[in-house]
């Protein structure tokens, strides 16, 4: 039986509101992204799954033990489970066979599947192909990104990263949720110590600086513990803040943090017990290995009446969603989660039902999600906002 997601009965949180960006010209842009991703995925699957005319799938069977295993497992699984749904291949028992529309699609050239629809020279088709270069490696267990450096340059590698994990156009709902919590918590007035993990290159507070009066709100905030494992991502950060924002540079700290390590930084004043307003886990929080022990940690580092907001995917259908992740499940990272039934069941982005037990029984009875469930086929991006009693 489904479970119902619960919805929040803070009335600060019930403000919070997104309805402006999911509009029908976001939605073309999520069926564009699709119709884009179809064409480049059918060519992955048809050189290496199908080359020899099928290729053999046990949906049931169990993943290997760990991430640099588990990558090509679930790569090759989730290509084939979304083509499956799609109905673009022949089953018969664990033999999958490709259509004639799935040969068709991966034969034909770019520019006449794309015409009327797209073209050749989108940052997402030029992502995409970038993906497909390195897909070989990667079902041979090689980790996506660091096949891509070696292919495409560093350079290129890190910007096709920023514009899938952060400026692409699904993304929209994350990008503008925790800048819009962070808004609405400020909002009283009062001041405020705000935790974010994973901050990575400063998307939250880049989008925050577009809000009206976002800037003189921020006055109230005490401190900004701003953190990632990349120092590298944290200096970029650091001279964005620096560019556009310089007057908060007094009260934000750069400070290296492992996520499934929160309870040993003892000397980090923000991650002390009751010590934050705010937790902000922007794109991340599906990353940690532990979802439940950093979920318990951001409990126990909130203050009562501390709000935690997050944002990611919402795993749906694999014919819709795959598209959504095709570079995260490239990675070796985005593999390693530590399974715990019935609260977590997928690597990488879970479910809202999932997302909805993980909250609850680290002891977040009152939260709310957005976009809301019957949505979350066509806008599966969107997030979180809880609150500790």
């Amino acid at each position: 039986m489904t479970q119902t997601v619960q919805e929040a009965t803070s009335a600060d949180i019930a403000a919070i509101d997104i309805s402006d960006i999911c509009t029908p010209d976001y939605t073309a842009k999520l069926e564009r992204i699709r119709y884009e991703a179809a064409l480049v995925l059918s060519r992955i699957a048809m050189r290496h799954l199908f080359a020899t005319g099928e290729a053999v799938h046990d949906p049931e069977a169990p993943p290997p033990s760990s991430g640099s295993e588990r990558q090509p497992y679930f790569f090759r699984k989730r290509l084939i489970e979304y083509l499956a749904d799609r109905g673009d291949l022949f089953r018969d028992g664990y033999v999958y066979r490709p259509t004639p529309e799935l040969v068709r699609r991966a034969q034909t050239p770019e520019d006449v599947y794309l015409a009327g629809v797209s073209s050749p020279d989108t940052a997402t088709m030029v992502a995409l192909r970038a993906v497909e270069s390195v897909a070989g490696e990667v079902l041979q267990g090689r980790d996506g990104l660091a096949a891509m450096e070696e292919r495409i340059g560093v350079a290129e590698t890190w910007h096709i990263w920023q514009y899938l994990m952060v400026d692409v156009a699904p993304k929209q709902t994350c990008n503008s949720l925790v800048a819009r919590v962070l808004d609405q918590r400020l909002r009283a007035g009062d001041p405020i110590v705000v935790f974010e993990g994973g901050a990575g290159v400063g998307a939250t507070i880049r989008a925050a600086l577009q809000i009206d009066g976002f800037r003189e709100r921020a006055r109230a905030i005490r401190h900004y513990g701003f953190t990632d494992i990349s120092r590298e991502l944290m200096r970029g950060a650091r001279e964005m803040l620096g560019q556009e924002a310089p007057e908060l540079l007094a009260v934000t700290s750069f400070d290296r943090v492992d996520l499934d390590d929160l309870d040993s930084y003892d000397d980090v004043p923000y991650l002390r017990d009751g010590s934050a307003d705010l937790i902000i886990l922007e794109n991340v929080l599906h990353d940690v290995e532990n979802l439940h022990e950093v979920l318990r940690s951001c409990h126990r580092i909130l203050k009562p009446g501390g709000w935690l907001v997050f944002t990611s995917g919402n795993r749906t259908r694999a014919g819709m969603f795959f598209p959504c992740e095709v570079l995260q499940t490239s990675l070796h990272s985005y593999n390693r989660a530590v399974l715990d039934p019935p609260r977590r069941v997928n690597v990488g982005y879970l479910t809202q039902q999932e997302w909805a037990r993980s909250l609850t029984d680290a002891g977040f009875p009152s939260f709310r999600a957005l976009p809301g469930e019957s949505d979350l086929e066509f806008w599966p991006f969107g997030g979180f906002v809880a609150e500790r009693a």
